[in-house]
């Protein structure tokens, strides 16, 4: 028998499927609380010692061990634009595409409520975009001040105009964000680019938030890097 774990770190529950894939059925399931307050990986053991208990499988016949992650709240995102039928828009499905959940998306030059609004969502990512290449650059640079005085501390990916891109790295930089660029996401009005943005959000996840919600705990065990559940549950959603 070759055996698959499949692992879903949520925010309550850490589920644990075995499935053989061969025969395509479903050796068995367990669950226990997630543990992210103190180490994922307790409420990890607790699941897999429950599954051993009810399944009869060896180590030995373990082949691949997956995991995706929604846990303490999953991959939150702001998405910041200028039109919001355009750039904004082209934000927000890169957001979605990457297995992020968009919990607040503005237009336009941003003011003092707005970044209040944001300090208060405790985002994992904020996407900052505006302006096709060459185009308008006033908003995206007014919305990067506006960021760099704020008390948001998460990582910032900055997916706009690349005409600006260096001045924006300097100013949030110089504040202390954590900064990243891709390519623009709306490189002109017609057209849409989110393959580049969904990639470094990936990265982002990986390289911070995977630490920040102690999911770095248990990645060795894995044969591959821990994934948001959304982009985990598009990828099956595709075979």
């Amino acid at each position: 028998m070759k055996v698959y774990l499949l692992v879903d770190f949520g925010s309550t529950y850490t589920k644990v499927t075995a499935v053989d894939l061969a025969a395509e059925t479903v050796i068995g399931r367990a669950q226990s609380p997630t543990t992210v307050e103190t180490d994922i990986s307790i409420g990890l053991k607790k699941a897999l010692d429950e599954l051993r208990s009810t399944c009869e499988f060896s180590e030995d016949e373990i082949c691949g061990r997956y995991a995706s992650s929604s846990a303490a709240g999953g991959l939150k995102m702001v998405a910041i634009g200028l039109v919001p039928e355009l750039t904004l828009s082209a934000a927000r499905r890169a957001a979605l595409g990457a297995g992020a959940k968009v919990v607040g998306a503005y237009g336009y030059e941003i003011d003092n409520a707005i970044i209040r609004e944001t300090e208060e969502k405790n985002c994992d990512i904020i996407m900052l975009c505006g302006g096709t290449d060459g185009g308008n650059k006033n908003v995206i640079l007014h919305n990067a001040g506006m960021l760099a005085k704020s008390r948001v501390n998460c990582p910032i990916l900055v997916c706009g105009n690349r005409v600006v891109n260096e001045q924006i790295q300097d100013m949030l930089g110089q504040s202390g964000k954590k900064v990243y660029t891709s390519k623009n996401v709306l490189p002109s009005v017609d057209e849409v680019d989110i393959e580049s943005a969904q990639s470094r959000i990936r990265e982002i996840f990986i390289e911070h938030i995977i630490k920040a919600k102690g999911l770095d705990k248990a990645k060795n065990y894995f044969d591959k890097a821990v994934m948001p559940t959304p982009k985990a549950s598009l990828i099956a959603a595709s075979f």
